[in-house]
């Protein structure tokens, strides 16, 4: 299983204002939507790492060269602009981080990956 004490690869978002990080949604342990098993698109249950987009097939995720969530569909902006319609909040610290949306439908931060 994995350790706990590793940093998140991602950090998931949720409605309530709910931050989970990879090791609990990727391997299925929280919350139920994937039913206890690990994400089909994860790596032993965590979120694979970063890599350089392919624009011609990943149109949706940024310019080539970017990193991006290779399990990501969506690049959404940056957190601080996204959540700016909506009423729940985020610690502040996060604002300049990329929103993705991944396979599973579910939004996603990754720590490092800022809107510049």
């Amino acid at each position: 299983m994995h350790n706990k004490d590793d940093k998140p690869q991602a950090l998931f978002l949720f409605p309530d204002g709910k931050l989970l990080s990879d090791d609990l949604v990727c391997s299925g342990i929280s919350p139920s939507g994937l039913e206890g098993k690990p994400c089909p698109f994860s790596e032993g249950g965590r979120m694979p790492r970063p890599q350089p987009i392919d624009e011609a097939s990943k149109p949706k995720l940024g310019q080539s060269g970017e990193l991006a969530p290779p399990c990501a569909v969506e690049y959404l902006g940056s957190l601080e602009a996204w959540q700016s319609a909506g009423e729940v909040r985020y610690p502040e610290a996060l604002g300049s981080l990329k929103v993705y949306k991944c396979r599973q439908m579910f939004l996603l931060v990754v720590p490092g990956l800022r809107e510049d």
